[in-house]
């Protein structure tokens, strides 16, 4: 499955992203593909940690094996996020600051577990903001 996905997506678009300095993007990989890359293509991880030397690219952390996050102990929450961002770390000479949350599940408890992580920032699905009422054009900008 990761073959098939790196050679589609994976390599295409980190080619594509090393040809247009001026796009900046961020970038989030599951600690299990990031096994995967070290294990498989290293040359990948060199890409991504030229771009991100560059400052082309920011790769966030996250739940090392993409654990939903309000389901498991806070504890385990944290130890997830730091182990993923101590990998991303070494790996890319980078301190992330955004956290992807798996599926993007959200529940209030959550800035307290990411901020115990370092965490700075992380990004939602709209979804969140529509249950609470935020209306679609208030949900643009910071």
């Amino acid at each position: 499955m990761f073959d098939e996905a790196y050679e589609k997506a994976y390599l295409p678009f980190i080619n594509i992203l090393e040809r247009h300095p001026e796009v900046k993007m961020v970038l989030h990989y599951s600690g299990s593909l990031l096994d995967y890359l070290f294990e498989n293509r290293p040359e990948f991880i060199e890409k991504v940690k030229m771009l991100a030397g560059r400052g082309q690219v920011e790769v966030m952390t996250g739940g090392y094996y993409e654990p939903i996050l309000p389901l498991i102990p806070a504890q385990d929450s944290i130890g997830q996020i730091n182990l993923l961002t101590n990998v991303v770390r070494r790996s890319f000479n980078y301190s992330p600051k955004g956290a992807w949350l798996a599926e993007r599940v959200w529940e209030p408890h959550l800035p307290k577990v990411l901020s115990s992580a370092n965490v700075e920032y992380t990004v939602l699905d709209d979804s969140h903001f529509r249950s609470v009422g935020i209306e679609p054009e208030k949900k643009m900008g910071y």
